[in-house]
């Protein structure tokens, strides 16, 4: 996260730990997508990438602003929406472009557009993470600690069943058979693409 913390006595450095994994999978991402030029190496990040926010993003609306929805402006709540909408339908387009395909072919046809699509993801992206920091996470820090515990056991809770598609399922049973569906996709991709030159960022290994 990027926000800071409030050194409160009994509180872990991060506001909502079991936001980490993929916020920091988010961040090692767009950072390398920043340098790296080799297009099978973008393509296979643009694909990681679009899980991870998703499946942050589906915890942040599913988790989070119900747990501070009483603290928060519905003009707040309506405008991080909207951007939301706009990332995943963004996202949308990177999934159809990558998913049943080797990383080295989701630039054949319209390289541009694919790269575009990126771009455009990784600013609005980098945007509404920045609103969420600042107008929602940061709230969390104002939590007595009861409050605090059972914001941070929602999340965990949700994380375990996360959507890992741009526009999720509204229900359990969809959300389990989209992942799924999902982890079909990234065996497919494993046999295709075994090398994953996205692998290291991805997995915080690099």
């Amino acid at each position: 996260m990027t926000i800071e913390t409030s050194g409160g006595e009994g509180f872990s450095s991060d506001p909502l730990p079991g936001l980490s994994e993929d916020r920091a999978r988010i961040e090692r991402i767009l950072d390398r997508l920043d340098i790296t030029e080799d297009l099978v190496e973008r393509a296979d990040l643009a694909s990681e990438l679009v899980r991870a926010a998703s499946r942050h993003e589906d915890v942040i609306e599913r988790a989070v602003l119900p747990g501070l929805k009483d603290r928060l402006d519905e003009s707040i709540l309506e405008r991080l929406a909207t951007q939301r909408d706009e990332v995943r339908e963004a996202m949308e387009y990177i999934r159809g472009r990558t998913q049943h395909l080797a990383a080295r072919n989701a630039h054949a046809g319209d390289a541009q557009g694919l790269e575009d699509a990126i771009f455009d993801v990784t600013e609005r992206l980098r945007a509404l993470l920045s609103d969420e920091d600042a107008k929602v996470i940061a709230l969390v820090h104002d939590l007595d600690p009861e409050a605090r515990q059972e914001l941070e056991t929602a999340v965990e809770k949700t994380s375990k069943n996360a959507a890992e598609q741009p526009k999720p399922a509204r229900t359990s049973l969809g959300r389990m058979a989209s992942n799924i569906a999902t982890k079909l996709d990234r065996v497919f991709e494993d046999v295709a693409t075994p090398e994953h030159p996205g692998a290291e960022t991805t997995d915080g290994d690099g």
